[in-house]
């Protein structure tokens, strides 16, 4: 019997999809928290960012944020995690996917991800942690695994998902999902962040080209062994 995934690992992160909580509540603060501390994280950078700036801009004291994050690292990768899941959230809806093609739900998840990869802040952030990561190597690594690693791990299961229905041969879909990743979002944000964007480059277009380049490359592979 087929199962649809849930995408969703963390319990208190699935219960926020539905709906945020009623104001005031504990949890509605720590994502306020969350949200807020990331904001400032993307606009000023890691290493500009303090606890105290992050405690004055929030409405908290730095004790508050020091009895639920150990550092600001810790902080900062929560905020992330918070991010992606919630991103994850919007991009799949679980219960379409048994009536979606693979090729709609790949162009939604993709524009989703052009989207949000090409936002004026992100690009910030991006450029930020790049020129931080030669400094604080444990801390890139954290963030990869909250992260694109994410990401992939949801793609996988999407594409385990239509496999199991007969229409994908088994792969390393791991790999594939790093590889479909790599082709959408890899060159248009290299160009962006350096400014080299063509004037009249279509996000659409590069969108309907990534995803029928990858999709029939994938459905014309031979089976793999297994899946991971």
């Amino acid at each position: 019997m087929q199962t649809t995934p849930t995408f969703i690992s963390d319990p208190s992160l699935a219960r926020a999809k539905v709906g945020r909580p009623k104001a005031g509540t504990e949890q509605d603060r720590h994502i306020l928290l969350l949200e807020q501390a990331l904001e400032l994280f993307m606009v000023e950078g890691v290493a500009q960012t303090s606890v105290a700036r992050i405690a004055a801009v929030c409405g908290v004291s730095t004790r508050t944020i020091y009895e639920r994050f150990d550092n600001k690292h810790e902080l900062l990768i929560a905020a992330i995690k918070h991010m992606v899941e919630k991103d994850v959230s919007a991009m799949v809806q679980v219960d379409n996917l048994a009536h979606q093609s693979l090729q709609q739900v790949l162009t939604d998840i993709g524009r989703f991800m052009l989207n949000r990869v090409l936002e004026p802040r992100m690009l910030s952030f991006f450029r930020i942690g790049v020129a931080e990561a030669a400094h604080l190597p444990e801390l890139s690594r954290a963030m990869k695994e909250v992260g694109p690693k994410r990401l992939h791990q949801m793609l996988a299961e999407i594409f385990s998902f239509y496999a199991a229905k007969g229409l994908l041969p088994a792969q390393d879909f791991t790999q594939a999902a790093e590889s479909f990743c790599e082709l959408l979002i890899a060159a248009p944000r290299t160009k962006a962040l350096f400014g080299v964007l063509e004037p009249d480059w279509s996000a659409e277009a590069h969108l309907e080209f990534v995803v029928n380049l990858f999709l029939h490359g994938l459905q014309g592979m031979e089976p793999a062994n297994a899946v991971k």
